[in-house]
This record gives structure tokens, sequence and C-alpha cells, in this order.
């Protein structure tokens, strides 16, 4: 069994070169592997997830804050305290079917809807070193970055319904076109 994939091959796999890839990474400012280093599933599949998004037109940005408020809301719940690696929040990523329970970049079951569910407050999956300041105290709360994660949700959906009828007329005539 492999335990990991190196940068050639993860870039075979999403059908991009590494310059795409090291823009996501910069981007988003993700743990770059150096070899010996290799890549995990998890985080090959967030890229993936990634090429995806951005081949529905859904900008670099978008993207970025949707992360961003995703790693908020693991931090909150103290799903960071479970993990070592410098990759703990692409670890578990699949590619599998729509969750309720999920995040949409990371994948990461956070116990209950995401979109639909109410908060549990109190809800803490670990522990960790305290902060000097709560985080309530700093003016974050699960729930105000949970509301900012959804609506953030909603905006990349948009985009790529806006965007779907358009790529299956490209497809369709990309295939005419150049009998594929």
């Amino acid at each position: 069994m492999s335990r990991g994939i190196p940068l050639q091959e993860v870039c075979r796999q999403i059908g991009k070169n590494h310059v795409y890839v090291g823009q996501i990474q910069s981007t988003l400012d993700l743990f770059k592997p150096e070899p010996p280093q290799l890549y995990r599933r998890g985080y090959v599949n967030f890229l993936t997830k990634c090429t995806a998004l951005r081949t529905f037109g859904v900008g670099l940005g978008d993207i970025q804050e949707l992360f961003r408020k995703e790693i908020k809301v693991l931090k909150l719940l103290h799903l960071d305290s479970h993990s070592q690696s410098p990759t703990w929040y692409l670890d578990g990523c699949t590619l599998e079917g729509k969750d309720p329970d999920r995040l949409l970049l990371t994948g990461m079951n956070i116990g209950f809807p995401v979109m639909t569910g109410p908060v549990q407050t109190g809800l803490d999956f670990g522990s960790r070193e305290p902060e000097l300041f709560d985080s309530h105290q700093m003016g974050e709360n699960l729930e105000h970055v949970l509301d900012l994660y959804r609506r953030q949700v909603m905006k990349i959906r948009r985009r790529v319904e806006e965007e779907r009828p358009i790529l299956r007329t490209a497809m369709s005539w990309s295939a005419k076109a150049f009998h594929f």
C-alpha cells in the first residue's frame, strides 16, 4: 500500500501542472510537502475539489474565503487538536457524495447538518492549550462563523449553478467539433 502520492502524480490525477497546484497552495496557504515527502489522498481530493470549482468559474478568492471559514469552524470545534499532521484539515477529505454533516472543501464531519442544523453549543471535539482570551471574548463564536460560512457556500453554489448549463453546452459542442 502506498504511503503517499508524488507531486507529478498529483498533477496527473487532477489534470493540471505543478504551477497550477502551486497557485492553489500559495493562495490558500497550504502546507507544501517537499520531496521526499508525499501527498496524502485527502490532500489530492481537496485539490480536485478546488480544480472543479475553478472549472465552474469560482475565483480563487472565493475558494480562499470559504476555506478560511472552514478552518475557523474546525478550530472553534477544537478539531485541530486531534492530529499533529500539518495537513490535519485535509487528511480525511473525500470525494464522496453530499453528506449534510460535512464541510464542502475539507469534507470534515462536524457532527450536525452544516447548512441547516442548529449549532450545538458547547460542542468540543478535543482539548488544546488554553488561549489568552476565549474565542467569544475576541468576537468569534461558532454560530456567527457558520452563518458566514453558509453564505459563502450559497454564493459559490449559485456560481456553479449558473455555469453548469454553459459547461454542458461546451462539452456537447466540443464532442461534435473535435469528434471525441
